[in-house]
Parts: C-alpha cells; structure tokens; sequence
C-alpha cells in the first residue's frame, strides 16, 4: 500500500473497510495541526489617485492558483484560498529554500506555470490543479511550477498579520527567499501608473495594489 500525505503530530491507526477502502482513526490526544489562515481576496478596481499613490505598494498579479504555505519542522503545508490542502498536487514545492532551514513560517503567495516567454500559462496550469494521482510527479518533473511569494504572515511562531503590509514586505525580502520552485517577487512603493505599464508590456493580468500601512 502507498499512502500520500503529510506528517502529523500523534498516534493514528489505519482501518481498512468493508469495501475495501481505508479509513484513518486518531488513537491519542495531541492536538491536531493549526491550519493556515485562509488569505485576503483582491477586489477589482481603478489605480488610486496622484494624492493616494505615495500610500500604497503595487505588485505584479499572477495568472496562477493563490496558495498559503506553512512550514513546521522543516514540513510543508500548502493550502488553497479556500483552505483546501493542495500539498500533494505541487510536489516539486516540497522542497523548501535554504532561508527556511530550521524556522516556523506562513507565507501567502501564487503557483504558476509559465511558459517558454516566462510568462504564467494558467491554460497548461489547469491540467495540475486537480490531479492527486501517481501520475503527478512524472508531470512535475516535466513542467515543474514555481511558487510566487508575495506576503509574510509568521514567522517563528510571532504572528504577522496585525504588523503593516511595509514592514511584512521588508522583512520577507530580507529572508532572501529564493531557491529550488520559490522566489520573492518585486513589488513597489508608489508608482501605480508606471507598475501597471510594465505589467502591460510584459503581458501579464494587471498589478494588485496595497495599502502600505494596512
């Protein structure tokens, strides 16, 4: 039998059923794992104005499938905007850049596919999205996605999310998070216009703007 899944915490028992399916009972008491927080969804909407723009961080947006990832105990977790867990569907993620050796995080971010321009090809991305089967890794080894870091919501423990979008942005790009299928992306402090015709010359989806101080 080959079992797909996580590590967790405890004792567990495997039972196998009358129509020859399997079933897995917890045999002990230790807690069960703290999901990730499911992420903040972007609304549509226009540039903010000259007087707003100094106010805000613009990044690129990403034609892919949004993602929080945690990492426990050098663990990977990945879970989709709806809390699904997607971990098995993106194997070639599990293996986690050098800045994360032994630290706790939760970062929030995009998976994408891109295509021989660089580009995200969300068309070819569909054809992972959900697939769970032993056909996975053969498909991951021959377009591997990459996963697109754009947040950071913990980190040893300390949560983030009450911290300003600034000062959580500072501090990924410290990490130097980058390697394996995972890199940081850019984002920018003010310059709305010009951001978004760079995303437009580049053919990407637009730019996502966000209150630095949120």
């Amino acid at each position: 039998m080959t079992v797909d899944g996580r590590r967790l915490v405890g004792r567990y028992g495997l039972e196998r059923q009358a129509d020859g399916t399997w079933s897995v009972r917890k045999l002990d008491a230790t807690p069960a794992p703290t999901p990730a927080p499911l992420p903040m969804l972007a609304t549509a909407g226009v540039l903010p104005g000259p007087d707003e723009d100094h106010r805000w961080g613009y990044e690129f947006k990403w034609d892919g499938v949004r993602a929080v990832a945690a990492v426990r105990a050098g663990s990977l977790v990945l879970t989709s905007r709806k809390g699904t867990a997607i971990t098995v569907r993106y194997p070639e993620v599990g293996r986690l850049p050098a800045a994360l050796d032994g630290h706790d995080a939760v970062v929030d971010g995009e998976i994408v596919l891109m295509d021989a321009d660089g580009r995200p090809d969300f068309g070819a991305l569909q054809n992972r999205m959900h697939r769970t089967g032993p056909e996975v890794p053969r498909m991951a080894a021959a377009r591997p996605v990459s996963y697109l870091v754009f947040d950071l919501l913990a980190w040893d423990g300390e949560d983030l999310t009450g911290r300003p979008y600034a000062e959580r942005r500072a501090r990924l790009d410290a990490l130097g998070l980058a390697g394996h299928r995972w890199v940081a992306t850019p984002w920018f402090s003010g310059g709305g216009e010009g951001v978004l015709a760079a995303s437009e010359e580049n053919g990407l989806e637009g730019v996502v703007a966000k209150r630095l101080d949120s």
